[in-house]
């Protein structure tokens, strides 16, 4: 789900079993090298099905039905007609976005019964993969002996010409992305399709059930899917929305299993996971838990506490803001996870205990030790440098870059990039056409009472928490023109004085000055003023050592990964996530984690109704699905006269992959990933097999919401259901 923000994570922990045979549920794989690298081991976990089966781009293969969707989730195709299934929060936005009051399919649920009744979703895209291939020699060769600017040029014309070769005399859409920190380098094409419509999904009390107290939480009972359907033109080709487009006929579909698992399972993940950091130092933890997280918990849960307090005196607002608030609330509680769990396990002092080892293995040989021998102090070195402009850095894109107040001000910072005073009147013009749809944009999805209150409060944390002589001028400002009261109140009334005379903070007034621009006239409106002046502070104070920061931490951790994997070039390495196709596979297993405490591997409606609770949002399920659960109206989905609503595997995700399809030896659907568990929010940096878990909703709950709760037959009879 996530968009995780500034992600510096590493891992090294135990690098002679991190990559060995014995744990091949580890690894984000890429499908190119299955076949070289990790073939045998998945057939010996259970895998009854050959590599070209999962992965081929001569024939059809699985591959041809794992979707990208938006670029920041999966789905999977699972019909002849291009019907998707993917998690209820990949499709929240979409849903939410076509609800109002009066049709509020968030909560009500919503299923088109004829294609005619499928909703359309401006921006939503279907991405499928049609090929993959090794650029590395041919760039690493052209660039080498080059550094700096010249060496960064020549690698983008690179990449720019591999694509648009890629692109040539057909209708794909293609890219190069860096692989193992930039020592490697692939061309991915693509099929991208821009007609993708909602189809159906289960109410929120559903989709959403257990909301944030159960959220990466096991056990869960969370129905979390919603369907969508691709749609092409009469050529099978991707066509922006049109009402003559047709289905799309998909080169192969996945089929639905209702066997349903069992512990020890062989089970496959195929998705877009989107990014991970597994190959870096224990310092730059140490960078991460101390400097980057505080600030950005602290920014999200200022912005999530006003929220919340504004949707529940509101049901309007509620609506309107509840995709923000779900996709902040992830982030946010994934951050407080993840630094729990850096600060209290020992991990931190593992890796320094590994590093002594690859120390060792560096100064044995004289050629080793010229190439590498500094490595790991240039990584402290670096980080050194970032944090001294800690904790401003981080405030600053937290607490104040974050929020959609800021976001929406910056549209204007166009008129006066390029100096001020010297754009012609035409250019203006032009500039303020442009912008005028993203303030349309911003006034229709944003509600600004709640902004100018997340800005107020995100001031005053800043005040609070940067160094009184590392303080943006702004906040002298600010308490000179309101002496003797509150840096609350002054602060407070500062913002309402801004949005009161701003040209900016009111649509009318808005596109107003936007009709006839004047750069003047923008220089001095207080609230582009107050973007400007803590942009400047950055640009001043911050933007130059950050990015010579991060400059050097990039190249360094490129020779950082290139140095581990000779160390241990007989093990199998894996490329961090990166929002490319990859497949992990493992085993239903169920996990300890504590003491005194284990977990089953399966959960079934007995938790719904033990958690239902009418008076609490989170858990107050549709009564109609309670009085099914009552009757034990189970249909054809139950097991053992029980209905099992979610599972766990000890499968490799993380996020992007929410709504990947969860496959079991044969290659049939038994669920979707959607979280990953408490134990797991070390995940991105460190994978531990013993208590890291996917979180998957059980294909046969969601086939039962469709059929029995739903009624929607249709799609039921469009898929292919194995019993």
């Amino acid at each position: 789900m996530i968009k995780r923000l500034l992600s510096l994570c590493l891992c090294l922990f135990l690098f002679a079993s991190l990559f060995a045979e014995d744990m091949p549920d580890e690894g984000m794989w890429l499908p190119l090298y299955l076949k070289s690298l990790n073939e045998k081991d998945m057939q010996k976990l259970g895998l009854r099905l050959s590599v070209d089966d999962i992965y081929s781009i001569n024939h059809s293969s699985l591959k041809d039905a794992v979707v990208s969707l938006g670029g920041f989730c999966t789905a999977e195709i699972v019909s002849a007609e291009g019907l998707l299934l993917t998690n209820h929060h990949c499709g929240y936005e979409s849903i939410t976005a076509h609800s109002t009051i009066d049709h509020d399919y968030l909560n009500n649920g919503f299923w088109a019964k004829t294609h005619e009744e499928e909703m359309p979703n401006m921006g939503l895209t279907a991405s499928i993969l049609v090929s993959m291939a090794d650029e590395t020699a041919l760039i690493n060769n052209a660039v080498a002996g080059l550094t700096g600017k010249e060496r960064r040029a020549k690698l983008g014309d690179l990449e720019d010409s591999i694509s648009k070769a890629a692109m040539k005399d057909n209708h794909y859409k293609a890219s190069v992305h860096s692989f193992f920190n930039g020592n490697e380098y692939y061309l991915l094409v693509y099929e991208v399709f821009t007609d993708v419509r909602l189809v159906g999904a289960p109410p929120a009390a559903i989709g959403k059930f257990g909301g944030e107290t159960d959220n990466w939480m096991w056990p869960r009972h969370t129905g979390d899917f919603s369907v969508f359907r691709i749609y092409a033109d009469k050529d099978n080709n991707p066509s922006a929305y049109s009402k003559d487009n047709v289905p799309y006929k998909p080169k192969y579909f996945i089929p639905i299993s209702l066997n349903g698992e069992k512990k020890d399972d062989y089970t496959m993940v195929y998705g877009f996971p989107g990014s991970t950091t597994r190959y870096l130092s224990a310092d730059d933890l140490i960078q991460k838990r101390d400097y980057d997280n505080p600030a950005l918990i602290s920014g999200f849960k200022t912005m999530l506490d006003i929220m919340k307090q504004d949707m529940d005196a509101d049901p309007k607002l509620k609506l309107a803001l509840s995709s923000d608030f779900a996709e902040y609330s992830n982030t946010y509680k994934f951050f407080v996870g993840e630094e729990k769990q850096l600060g209290q396990s020992n991990y931190i002092s593992q890796l320094q205990g590994e590093e002594v080892g690859f120390r060792q293995w560096v100064n044995a040989d004289d050629a080793r030790k010229k190439k590498y021998g500094a490595i790991l102090d240039d990584i402290i070195t670096y980080n050194n440098q970032a944090k001294t402009i800690e904790p401003m850095l981080g405030y600053i894109y937290y607490a104040f870059f974050a929020t959609k107040a800021v976001q929406y001000g910056f549209n204007f910072y166009a008129f006066t990039r390029s100096g001020s005073g010297k754009l012609s009147k035409s250019e203006a013009d032009t500039i303020g056409s442009g912008i005028k749809p993203d303030v349309k944009e911003y006034f229709a999805k944003n509600e600004t009472s709640t902004d100018k209150k997340i800005l107020k409060a995100e001031l005053l944390l800043m005040y609070k928490n940067i160094p009184v002589e590392k303080r943006p001028d702004i906040f002298k400002e600010i308490m000179d023109r309101h002496k003797n009261t509150t840096p609350e109140v002054a602060i407070s009334d500062y913002v309402d004085e801004m949005y009161k005379k701003s040209e900016l903070t009111d649509e009318k007034r808005a596109l107003s000055f936007l009709s006839k621009p004047n750069i003047k006239k923008l220089e001095k409106d207080p609230y582009y003023k107050m973007v400007m002046d803590l942009y400047s502070y950055y640009a001043t104070n911050l933007q130059t050592i950050n990015h010579i920061a991060q400059d050097s931490l990039s190249k360094a951790h490129k020779r950082y990964t290139q140095a581990l994997r000779e160390w241990k070039s007989n093990e199998k390495f894996y490329p961090d996530a990166n929002s490319t196709l990859r497949l992990t596979y493992g085993q239903v297993e169920p996990y300890l984690p504590k003491d005194a405490v284990a977990y089953k591997y399966y959960t079934t409606y007995e938790g719904i109704l033990q958690k239902y609770d009418a008076k609490d949002p989170e858990f107050a399920a549709p009564k109609g699905e309670i009085e099914l659960f009552k009757q034990k109206k189970f249909g054809r989905y139950a097991k053992d006269d029980t209905l099992h609503i979610c599972f766990i595997t000890n499968n490799d995700i993380t996020g992007g992959n929410s709504g990947s399809p969860v496959l079991n030896a044969e290659g049939q659907l038994i669920g979707l990933a959607f979280d990953g568990d408490w134990e797991s929010m070390l995940s991105d940096v460190h994978f531990d097999p013993a208590t890291n878990r996917t979180i998957c909703v059980d294909i046969r709950y969601v086939l039962w919401i469709m059929d029995v709760f739903a009624h929607a037959d249709n799609l039921i009879k469009e898929m292919t259901i194995v019993e």
